[in-house]
């Protein structure tokens, strides 16, 4: 195997772990699932967003231990990177959960305040998971392929044209 395939095999548990921390929330967190016991029909829309999420984390990381590319690494930094815009945005959804600002749902997502549930801290590992997986997947782009052995051929002296 490898040593590029080997570092996006492994670059691919990362995304793996944001999948389970992800699915973690979506069973254990009952304020996810009600917006906060309004909701008493199915699932709230935030919900849903977290569930796409750990598919597509959970894709992504299958797609890096089978395909195990450089394409599929800039794929996995892309991704990353936008679900954490996505982690870091959630908190401008504010008025549609309740919250009076934008820092009171920011204080709820990360555990400073508690609001019930079980979301504390699952949030703040999500993004952090984000967060390591973005820089090691550009760590892993950084990283200088060396150059093809070349077969030294054996070069003829210089002339001296001076003869």
């Amino acid at each position: 195997m490898a040593a590029a395939s080997l570092g996006a095999r492994l670059y691919g548990f990362l995304f793996a772990v944001a999948a389970i921390v992800s699915a973690v929330m979506l069973v254990t967190d009952s304020n996810l699932r009600t917006d906060f016991g309004t909701v008493t029909s199915g699932y709230y829309l935030h919900w849903y967003v977290i569930l796409i999420t750990a598919v597509a984390d959970a894709v992504g990381a299958v797609g890096l231990w089978v395909v195990g590319s450089r394409r599929a690494v800039q794929a996995g930094v892309v991704a990353s990177g936008l679900l954490i815009l996505i982690l870091v945005g959630d908190i401008f959804t504010y008025s549609s959960v309740g919250f009076a600002s934008a820092g009171d749902f920011a204080n709820y997502l990360f555990g400073i305040t508690y609001y019930g549930g079980n979301i504390r801290y699952l949030y703040d590992l999500l993004l952090g998971v984000y967060v390591v997986t973005f820089g090691s997947g550009l760590g892993l782009l950084a990283v200088r392929r060396s150059p093809p052995a070349t077969v030294a051929s054996s070069a003829a002296a210089p002339s001296n044209p001076h003869k």
